[in-house]
């Protein structure tokens, strides 16, 4: 329970308010006075003399507990609340007893507010508590039963959810879920009930009866989106991972326009990397609600990750519209436009962006869409006009003049600029990746695999790096077992990721697996038409006597990259052949 501040005075003023002093004589008292304003508690309050006893009893409660001193503060309460029989100390002195664990004191000061206010949810639910507390289940079952009654048929649902909320924090588990259980059979054949059986159930770590409660729940209710939503947690925490997507199905079939569960969905497609998926999903919630820029946003990420670049560019012009400063879509919408070969188009939205997070970021890349524009000199020139202010900005200069050079094939330079910044950084993972993948084209392996071992060295478990390195050995060495090794290490850390996939089928393809490499080709391909994955399934193929099946392959790969070196250098070799 949340103990807030008290405004001593506040609460002094009106507590005293009608006393007539005793020092003075009756007929010299002063009229009575509202002890508050609210007309049916008038009753309820007392009147008594503000001696110094109860003032020094509430100030020593209330300072020290401020100070955490509850040791001090909870007696100090408990004896202002019993001195004065007012309702309202007997509140605050029993909510300080739950609030600092003392369940003796704060039995005896629920009781007096009960007393005090029998018509109180909050005082029967702060007396069960404390009951609960003293192990005393039984006795606080009543009073959770008072409060069923308390609010009538219209109170019902608010009456459970409180009530699950308040024995969620008990610390006898079992207890708590048996006194909940036999609330629920008060009223079987209430949702709420059962949904509030349910979420108490998740709260105490017994899934199977929350999934018992959630689904009964579902039954009298199947239209319940609160219901459904909660169920598919429930089903998360399970980890039934294919019983999840069925029932989302299953329900959004049944009830098409329940746009919690299809976000709900969505998200859990992404969960799943089920990029194209999710981002149809995501669609429907959009019709729904096109006003809505987050979820305009993620379809524009989810199209980028699935590489359509035209749907991307679309809804991140969507985003501007809705969200005029988002500059983050700026960005995105440069790299859109470089990855079109548009660098005009490109320049344009990065130099539109201002915001702090983001200026640097979009320089660098503006350097890069100039050189890529054949200004070569001109987009590195900028670059070095650039001042790095912190490690993060320094690798991010380095990355993009590596890339200025890459794309130029100078890869000796491109390697001299990382190892340059590398002087500064030794242990800077990006930059000794990007060295390494620079060393490889050099056919220099021995350092990029020194490289790749030192990331795994202060990172085992970095799956681009064991990727990377697995990849490099399978390609260039006959290191084959090894290779394989790291590459089922890389995917187990990051499981059904493509580029991953494509090492694994490429290195069973060096080891002569040619179905087994088939297999994984076919499925970072599905996954994502990348160039290289087409390149390499599209050999495999071949090299197996399916060569209808590599031409497939070549071509759609070559409608989204046709200018890709490494597929049409392969389709070269093998038609040559």
């Amino acid at each position: 329970m949340k103990l807030k501040p008290l405004l001593i005075l506040a609460l002094v003023a009106p507590l005293f308010a009608c006393q007539a002093p005793v020092t003075r004589p009756p007929v010299q008292a002063a009229p009575a006075a509202p002890v508050v304003s609210d007309k049916s508690d008038k009753q309820d309050l007392p009147t008594i003399p503000l001696t110094a006893e109860v003032l020094y009893q509430l100030l020593l409660g209330e300072i020290a507990g401020h100070r955490g001193q509850f040791d001090v503060s909870v007696p100090a309460l408990g004896r202002a609340a019993e001195k004065t029989r007012d309702p309202r100390l007997a509140e605050r002195a029993a909510l300080a007893a739950l609030f600092a664990r003392r369940p003796q004191e704060a039995l005896t000061n629920a009781r007096l507010w009960a007393e005090l206010k029998p018509q109180s949810s909050e005082a029967q639910e702060a007396l069960a508590a404390a009951l609960m507390e003293a192990g005393q289940p039984d006795k606080a079952k009543i009073h959770f039963e008072k409060i069923l009654t308390l609010g009538g048929e219209a109170g019902l649902a608010q009456a459970y959810l409180r009530i699950a909320a308040t024995l969620g924090r008990q610390s006898n588990r079992n207890d708590a879920l048996g006194v909940m259980n036999e609330l629920v059979r008060l009223h079987p054949d209430k949702a709420v009930a059962q949904y509030a059986l349910a979420h108490l159930a998740v709260r105490v770590s017994e899934l199977d009866v929350a999934m018992v409660a959630i689904n009964r729940a579902l039954e009298i209710n199947p239209a319940w989106e609160d219901a459904a939503l909660f169920k598919a947690r429930v089903l998360v925490s399970l980890k039934d991972l294919p019983q999840i997507s069925k029932f989302y199905e299953r329900y959004l079939d049944a009830h098409p326009r329940a746009a919690g569960m299809r976000l709900g969905y969505a998200r859990h497609l992404v969960d799943l990397k089920q990029w194209d998926k999710a981002r149809e999903q995501f669609k429907r919630v959009v019709a729904a609600a096109p006003r809505d820029a987050e979820i305009v946003f993620t379809i524009a990420l989810l199209a980028l990750q699935s590489n359509e670049l035209d749907e991307a560019d679309r809804y991140l012009q969507r985003v501007l519209e809705l969200q005029p400063e988002n500059d983050q879509a700026r960005l995105y919408l440069g790299q859109v436009a470089e990855q079109r070969k548009q660098y005009e188009t490109a320049i344009q939205w990065y130099t539109r962006i201002d915001s702090t997070e983001l200026y640097f970021e979009a320089q660098a890349r503006l350097g890069v869409a100039l050189a890529r524009q054949g200004k070569l000199d001109q987009g590195r020139a900028h670059l070095h006009n650039l001042t790095a202010k912190s490690e993060a900005q320094k690798v991010q200069l380095a990355l993009a003049e590596e890339q200025i050079l890459r794309d130029a094939k100078r890869y000796t330079e491109a390697f001299d600029v990382l190892s340059r910044r590398l002087g500064d950084l030794p242990d800077n993972a990006d930059l000794l990746y990007a060295r390494a993948l620079a060393a490889e084209k050099l056919n220099r392996v021995e350092v990029a695999e020194k490289d790749l071992r030192r990331i795994l060295k202060n990172d085992p478990k970095n799956a681009n790096a064991l990727n990377a390195l697995g990849y490099t050995l399978a390609d260039r060495t006959t290191r084959h077992a090894e290779a394989l090794g790291l590459i089922e290490q890389a995917l187990a850390l990051k499981p059904d990721d493509p580029f991953i996939l494509d090492s694994l089928g490429w290195v069973h393809y060096r080891l002569g697996n040619h179905a087994e490499a088939v297999r994984h080709l076919r499925a970072a391909f599905n996954q994502r038409a990348d160039a290289e994955i087409a390149a390499h399934l599209g050999e495999v193929l071949w090299v197996s006597g399916d060569r209808v099946g590599a031409e497939s392959i070549w071509k759609t790969a070559l409608k989204q990259a046709p200018d890709s070196e490494v597929l049409l250098g392969v389709m070269s070799k093998f038609r040559g052949k």
